[in-house]
């Protein structure tokens, strides 16, 4: 039996494994059903697949055709289980949104006759291995054939980043489309890979080479071998937790979700809530204790230099123990990307000394000066460009006739 991957499933995976666990594993069942940016996304490629319908049927839908269709999906789908991160804005706010991308698409792309449509959600799989273990789920909102063997992909977007070109053009999920199309069609020629990106009002275009799909087939399949060995699903928190259906179940965010909405009294006595109000006190308290004590370690530290170099002794006894203290001079030289750097590297070149020194070892410089292996006209002017820093180490021993 065939095992069929996604680009959805693949990148749940890539996002947080255990995430990925909670949906094709355990198969969780969870109560919100869908966040208002993804039903925001189904309701509006509900319309353009209403739209490019229609034309199939040679009927071409008014834009108040499409904003009608539009609505009503919006209305009967609506439930209150659908999750609004941003609590700033409302329902009323995102379906609002929706009829923008409608409208401007419908206007820009009106009346909608370029190529021939060969498919609306196109579903289908395609093997992945010669021994068709493996399949990859195809979806293709619009498959149009625009002649002499150039089809077109298309992929409506409801998302509010603009992604750049160069992500575009690693893109998985319309690149694996196209391998299938390639499989599809004898008069393949090329496919152009489209992204409608309806927030911006913007088209977005891609190619792949045969070559290039053949690789990223074979990477997908690593990618699939990795999670069918994976024993381990870890979470992985980032800003894509807030949109995650699983959040209430996940362990790190499952407390949140526990006493979420509770009274304050009940809140502030929750085992959970006290241990870390209680942790983060004592951990406040310390911290300033210890800045308190390595400022006056520092002072401390200064006074002791300044009473060696004073007295002329390098280490100083107390009661119990003895305090050593080490004087070391280094040499700093100036960072990359500076006028400084680039001025010692044209210097190193015309003394025919930058071959010496590997990508410009700043510790091959420091050993130089100190060692004095140039001519001493050569080491006077490296010694131009450096800094020189005297850095100080105490050390403590026990202080073996220490009165008891």
């Amino acid at each position: 039996m065939i095992t069929k991957f996604s680009h959805s499933r693949l990148s749940s995976f890539e996002i947080c494994p255990l995430r990925y666990k909670f949906a094709y594993i355990d198969r969780v069942k969870v109560e919100a059903e869908d966040t208002v940016e993804t039903f925001l996304g189904s309701r509006v490629h509900e319309a353009l697949e209403k739209l490019y319908r229609n034309l199939q049927f040679e009927r071409l839908l008014t834009l108040d055709g499409v904003l009608a269709f539009f609505n009503r999906e919006w209305e009967k789908n609506w439930n209150d289980s659908i999750i609004i991160v941003n609590i700033d804005y409302t329902r009323e706010n995102y379906r609002k949104m929706g009829e923008r991308y409608l409208i401007d698409y419908y206007q820009r792309y009106k009346p909608f006759s370029e190529g021939k449509i060969l498919g609306l959600e196109t579903t289908d799989t395609l093997s992945l291995d010669e021994d068709g273990k493996y399949g990859f789920y195809i979806r293709i909102d619009r498959l149009m054939d625009m002649g002499n063997g150039l089809y077109e992909i298309h992929d409506y977007k409801t998302n509010m980043t603009l992604p750049r070109q160069e992500d575009l053009d690693k893109d998985r999920q319309l690149a694996m489309y196209s391998l299938w199309v390639r499989e599809q069609f004898k008069d393949f020629k090329n496919a152009r890979l489209v992204w409608h990106f309806l927030a911006f009002d913007k088209e977005m275009e891609s190619y792949r080479t045969k070559e290039q799909l053949e690789d990223l087939r074979k990477q997908v399949l690593d990618e699939i071998e990795e999670i069918e060995e994976a024993r381990e699903f870890p979470a992985r928190v980032t800003q894509l937790c807030n949109w995650c259906l699983y959040k209430g179940i996940c362990p790190e965010w499952k407390h949140e979700a526990q006493i979420e909405g509770k009274p304050l009294n009940e809140f502030l006595h929750d085992p959970g809530v006290k241990l870390v109000d209680e942790y983060v006190k004592v951990k406040t308290e310390l911290d300033a204790h210890k800045t308190e004590a390595e400022a006056r370690l520092d002072k401390l530290k200064e006074a002791l230099i300044a009473f060696c170099e004073r007295e002329g002794v390098s280490t100083v006894f107390g009661s119990e123990k003895r305090i050593s203290v080490r004087k070391y001079e280094s040499f700093r030289f100036p960072p990359k990307n500076t006028e400084e750097r680039a001025a010692l590297v044209a210097f190193l070149r015309d003394i025919d000394r930058l071959q010496d020194l590997t990508d410009l070892d700043v510790r091959n410089l420091i050993s130089i000066l100190k060692g004095k292996e140039w001519k001493d006209a050569e080491l006077l002017k490296l010694r131009e460009f450096a800094t020189q820093e005297i850095s100080y180490r105490l050390s403590i021993a026990k202080h073996e006739q220490s009165k008891e």
